[in-house]
């Protein structure tokens, strides 16, 4: 799986092993989505954006984002899971 954010602010799943390749999709950032991250169960992603917003997302449940943090007051590039913490 790849997944990549794109400058109209969706994130994309990708499986690079079939033609069409886009298996899922993310809705939630209004600009260009900078950073992106997954937890080490690989059932959760963090991303963040040039809207100062930060998503979690659940692979499980596509449709709507599980946590959104707004408190940002710049772009949100670097995202990192805490190691020892499983959520």
């Amino acid at each position: 799986m790849l997944t990549t954010g794109d400058i109209d602010g969706k994130v994309v799943n990708n499986d690079v092993r079939i033609r069409d390749h886009v298996v899922e999709t993310y809705r939630g950032h209004t600009q260009e989505v900078c950073g992106l991250k997954w937890s080490p169960s690989g059932q959760q992603l963090a991303s963040g954006g040039n809207d100062n917003l930060l998503h979690i997302w659940d692979s499980r449940r596509s449709t709507q984002w599980l946590h959104r943090l707004e408190e940002h007051t710049s772009a949100i590039r670097a995202l990192a899971w805490c190691p020892f913490q499983g959520n």
